[in-house]
């Protein structure tokens, strides 16, 4: 167990910004969650095999479209949701554990750990960025009998909603979904109470420290793009598909999701929902999701969010196999990979299964 330094969580969040592979939420939205954390005595880092087997261990996860607004105040949002998770359930809840690697969702549940004494689990429930709910429950889904509860609050600001549901992994996520939609902006959320023994099956062990080493190659190499892939080169296995200026971008935002394409310097071309999901060249896959591919600055080295895209803006294309990731027991499940098909219109289970 360690405490998580403020210097440590500025790591956390940049490597998680890699980890996002274009989601995951935004920086900002990272340094406002320390700025919360650090003003509310911080907390401890755990392993999971430092918990009781029978321990309660609570999801915290980032519902919405990145492009389509903010989350609001990080610190009310993520307070809303937690009093209402508890005061719905009646649980006693033993630590959290992000749903996923980003900027910002590296950081879910850490607001509602420093507020109340718990710990956060070195692990997250998928390594890196993925764009569905159920993606994020290690499986849940399948597990027989299992009723969930899922907390959400925030949105743009004057349009904030909170709600809380009971039922199944897919019915819950699918409203509360919408109502990131509805609210026009990013909710958090916490659900999927869950034994620690569950969690030591089913999530990526030892993603925030992936986070945080990944991140301090990031901040030592900002602004020598040329240094930062050689460095990640060497500890990620990351590659550089292509350098160039980023073309005949679009985006649409369609029921809380960010779904669009581009094209990358001589014909790369790329699409995602809210995450990159696939790079092709002349009609040849190059990396498909959960491969992590990315879009970095080609001034800085830094990572660029899909909901940050610009037409004409100077990038480099890199890709690390899923094979260096930690994944969570969802990304071998091929039926969760069927709606990424349909969102962008390309076949991806042939390419990952």
């Amino acid at each position: 167990m360690f405490e998580m330094t403020k210097d440590l969580a500025l790591s956390a969040i940049y490597g998680g910004w890699l980890l996002g592979g274009g989601g995951g939420g935004s920086l900002q939205g990272g340094l406002e969650v320390i700025d919360a954390v650090m003003k509310n005595g911080g907390f401890s880092v755990c392993t999971v095999d430092e918990l009781k087997a029978d321990e309660t261990v609570v999801t915290g996860s980032l519902v919405g479209s990145p492009a389509s607004g903010t989350s609001g105040p990080a610190e009310a949002g993520c307070m809303r949701a937690y009093r209402l998770f508890c005061s719905n359930t009646g649980l006693s809840v033993g630590a959290v554990i992000s749903n996923e690697s980003g900027a910002q969702s590296i950081t879910n549940g850490w607001i509602a750990a420093a507020v109340n004494g718990l710990p956060v689990i070195d692990a997250a429930c998928n390594g890196r960025a993925h764009p569905t709910g159920v993606m994020g429950a290690m499986e849940l889904h399948k597990k027989p009998g299992y009723v969930t509860v899922q907390a959400a609050a925030g949105g743009r600001p004057g349009r904030e909603l909170d709600i809380v549901t009971k039922g199944s992994i897919d019915d819950t996520s699918a409203l509360v979904r919408s109502t990131a939609a509805a609210a026009k902006g990013m909710v958090h959320v916490l659900r999927n109470p869950i034994d620690a023994a569950y969690i030591r099956e089913n999530a990526a062990i030892g993603t925030l420290s992936m986070c945080i080493e990944l991140g301090k190659t990031l901040r030592a190499h900002e602004n020598d793009p040329e240094g930062m892939v050689q460095a990640l080169s060497e500890q990620a296995g990351l590659r550089l598909l292509a350098k160039g200026a980023l073309q005949g971008f679009t985006m649409t935002s369609e029921g809380g999701f960010d779904v669009g394409s581009a094209t990358v310097g001589d014909g790369y071309a790329i699409s995602f929902w809210n995450e990159y999901m696939t790079v092709e060249k002349d009609g040849e896959r190059l990396a498909t999701f959960p491969d992590l591919i990315h879009l970095m600055d080609a001034k800085t080295g830094l990572p660029v969010c899909s909901a940050a895209i610009e037409e004409g803006m100077d990038v480099m294309l890199v890709c690390i196999p899923k094979e260096r990731l930690l994944l969570g027991s969802t990304m071998f499940d091929r039926e969760l990979f069927i709606p990424c098909e349909k969102a962008v219109k390309k076949p991806l289970i042939e390419y990952v299964f």
